[in-house]
């Protein structure tokens, strides 16, 4: 802070001291926001916008959440073992978070929720909310696959130096699956330690097509539940029976995502 007057002989003591204790109340008061800006950008990067807002706010109690009908993103990269078996850590570990950068940057292109990294895979989600109509949200979940299979694909024309002696192994590939259902979004764990995550039968259907991506030659593979609000063509890739369901589930792919 700085102040001038034109009095002759400048700011008297008491005006001093005045000036000192508006300045302590006033870096109270800076110190305060600037250690809640803090909190909400170390909850954004690690939970994610939408969850860290909601811990943020007090919904920190095991249990504390919401149902929301979205568009479930379940993805992982493809022989991910031959890498981590060939390679030292630190180069699986840069090889992980550039195919990362590339894939959930797609995600968080398109509105999406990126909610979690389990080794070489990413659960994410897109909300339904507001006014937008089911083939909107749909659109923009395909939208962002088909932007990560082409960064991905850039990335294995065009890698950075560290990335050399990994992609010496082999091209990195990635399977992707999107599902559309109900879900609780919100905290599950012990009594002392939380994950904010979306849970739910929806969840592991995703996870059960994502697996079936390899086998169908496919690097995305969409659920009739997203299929149905999707307007460019797709392939029918037939019932297929998933683990856990009673009923085979039909399958869809864009042609375009043909596994190379």
């Amino acid at each position: 802070m700085t102040a001038a007057t034109a009095r002759e002989g400048g700011f008297d003591p008491e005006q001093r001291a005045a000036f000192r204790e508006l300045l302590q109340i006033f870096a109270l008061h800076v110190e305060k926001h600037i250690a809640n800006r803090v909190s909400r950008n170390v909850l954004d990067v690690y939970l994610g916008s939408v969850a860290g807002k909601k811990v943020l706010s007090g919904a920190i109690d095991r249990g504390a959440g919401e149902a929301i009908h979205a568009v479930i993103w379940v993805s992982d990269m493809r022989g991910f073992t031959k890498f981590s078996d060939n390679l030292p850590a630190p180069a699986v570990l840069a090889l992980l978070n550039a195919y990362f950068e590339r894939v959930a940057g797609a995600v968080l292109d398109h509105g999406g929720e990126v909610l979690k990294f389990i080794g070489d895979g990413l659960l994410a989600v897109f909300p339904f909310k507001g006014d937008e109509s089911p083939s909107t949200v749909v659109e923009r979940g395909l939208s962002a696959a088909m932007q990560a299979l082409s960064a991905v694909e850039g990335l294995n024309a065009d890698p950075p130096p560290e990335l050399m002696d990994a992609l010496a192994i082999g091209p990195i590939r990635s399977g992707i699956a999107l599902h559309g259902g109900d879900v609780f979004f919100g905290n599950m764990g012990t009594s002392d330690r939380f994950d904010f995550t979306v849970i739910g039968r929806a969840v592991n259907e995703a996870s059960r097509v994502e697996a079936l991506t390899k086998t169908l030659g496919r690097a995305i593979v969409l659920t009739s539940a997203v299929a149905k609000h999707i307007s460019r063509p797709l392939d029918d890739l037939g019932a297929h029976a998933l683990r856990g369901l009673a009923e085979p589930m039909r399958l869809f792919s864009p042609s375009e995502a043909d596994d190379p």
